[in-house]
């Protein structure tokens, strides 16, 4: 009868029978791991309320390493730029002086795209007032009045969720150049 092997010593046959990794596998799995750091620590930054010292965080890495990390780090801050919540909105200026600076060089165009997010606001508030104008004079046609109507909520029309949609269609070209020239 055979002798019983531990999932270890299996698990270890097998990697001895595959081989060793080479040093550039060696080198592409360690970037990855270092990649993962990066990621986590950024989401661990958009979660925080309080603000979490990124510079310190990084320097607790060699230079190699922490390079590795600070450009995951910014690639996963970028991807959290977006037009389509105001979450995204909100956080979008801490994510512009988190990435400004970890690469002071990338200030221009992280403002840039806070220009282009003020822009959209903008836009939005515009199309928000015409509906709520539109909203209050079919209101007061209907001779509804008083201090009931004061307070529009166009959140649930249609018209409302439409316009917004092409407007996030409108932008979002622009923001994904914006973004790509932040993570090259």
């Amino acid at each position: 009868m055979s002798e019983l092997k531990s999932a270890w010593e299996i698990a270890q046959e097998r990697a001895n029978r595959l081989g060793k990794l080479s040093a550039e596998e060696k080198e592409q799995q360690e970037r990855q791991e270092y990649r993962q750091t990066g990621q986590v620590l950024a989401q661990k930054w958009l979660d925080s309320s309080q603000k979490l010292d990124m510079t310190a965080e990084l320097n607790k890495h060699e230079e190699k390493e922490g390079d590795i990390i600070k450009q995951a780090v910014i690639e996963h801050l970028v991807e959290a730029i977006e037009l389509t919540t105001t979450q995204g909105i909100n956080r979008l200026k801490r994510v512009i002086e988190a990435i400004s600076s970890l690469r002071p060089e990338l200030q221009p165009k992280a403002e840039e795209i806070g220009q282009l997010v003020q822009e959209y606001e903008g836009a939005e508030q515009k199309i928000r007032q015409e509906l709520e104008g539109n909203y209050r004079e079919t209101l007061h046609q209907l001779r509804i009045s008083g201090t009931a109507v004061d307070i529009i909520n166009i959140e649930t029309d249609h018209q409302w969720h439409l316009a917004r949609q092409g407007l996030i269609e409108a932008f979002t070209p622009r923001l994904n150049d914006l973004k790509q020239a932040l993570t090259r």
